[in-house]
């Protein structure tokens, strides 16, 4: 990246939940915002639908926003070289449709490389990632990436949101049927389900009949009654600790060696379960590095300034 194309920078952090949209000048944010997700799916690459809502954010912008000269994606759902150029192609048609004739340079990665960019730029480390899913991602000093976990919330992502959601139902459900310790995990899951908490027929019920693609939303509560002493909270999180660290030995397998880590997500804003997975972490090599990014778009214009002095 040259000096002369970073002089305004849309960076854009596109995630399964939610879009962050940065205007970045000389490595300083100007203007920032969170738009609704965009993320590809089988039936359509939402590229159109981003750039419409980009277009009309950035048109209340300064007149330079419009006209960057430099786009970088980090979108979810896209992996190597052949998902990233068509969404390149997608993204341009739209681009010029939407947002301006003149289109910007563009790269497109996926949204774990925007972290690892926004966590390490071009040096080597492993991003551990946990929000609705999860997955640790290495890249070595000769670029290569390596991958554990990722495999999405109806195969494992075992220890990320959905997970955690899906074990609250199982214990409410256990604990109703005599075959669980009693939790107090029963008001959060009563009211995913839109029941009253006391009225343990109607959640026997809804339960019966509940959609679980939402049940990520459930995590928090996991994890702030964990925090309270509940005890079937407490076994939730230590087993979503343990999964998610067990995602780190095969990369240092492979690896040779232990890199620093830098961990990213949703679940990773709740302090409590933020220090465990690092204490626990740490304790596996002494001298390993773990920090917490909480940002990735300003990491991220961090980065690009570095990359211009």
């Amino acid at each position: 990246m040259q000096a002369s194309d970073m002089s305004t920078t849309i960076v854009i952090d596109g995630g399964g939940t939610s879009t962050g949209v940065a205007v970045v000048h000389s490595g300083q944010i100007l203007a920032r915002t969170q738009l609704a997700s965009f993320k590809p799916g089988p039936a359509s690459d939402h590229t159109a639908d981003l750039c419409r809502a980009l277009g009309s954010w950035l048109a209340q912008r300064s007149p330079e926003a419009l006209r960057p000269r430099y786009v970088l994606i980090g979108m979810s759902g896209v992996w190597g070289d052949h998902e990233s150029q068509r969404y390149l192609n997608a993204f341009t048609d739209a681009w010029m449709t939407y947002v301006d004739p003149t289109v910007p340079r563009t790269s497109v990665v996926s949204d774990v490389a925007l972290v690892h960019l926004a966590a390490f730029g071009t040096a080597e480390g492993i991003v551990l990632i946990a929000g609705t899913g999860s997955i640790a991602v290495a890249r070595t000093a000769d670029g290569t990436e390596i991958r554990c976990g990722g495999w999405g919330p109806r195969i494992d992502d075992a220890g990320a949101g959905f997970w955690i959601g899906r074990q609250a139902l199982r214990a409410v459900a256990h604990m109703l049927d005599g075959q669980g310790a009693s939790t107090l995990l029963i008001r959060p899951v009563a009211a995913y389900l839109r029941t009253d908490p006391a009225d343990l027929d109607r959640i026997a019920a809804a339960l019966r009949s509940a959609s679980i693609d939402r049940c990520a939303r459930l995590a928090e509560a996991v994890l702030t009654y964990a925090d309270e002493g509940d005890t079937v909270a407490a076994e939730i999180r230590e087993h979503a600790v343990a999964s998610l660290a067990a995602l780190i030995p095969p990369i240092d397998a492979k690896v040779g060696k232990p890199l620093a880590i830098m961990l990213h997500g949703s679940l990773f804003r709740h302090e409590g379960f933020q220090q465990l997975l690092m204490q626990r972490l740490r304790a596996e090599h002494a001298s390993r590095h773990v920090e917490f990014l909480p940002d990735v778009i300003e990491a991220v214009a961090a980065t690009l300034t570095t990359s211009t002095d």
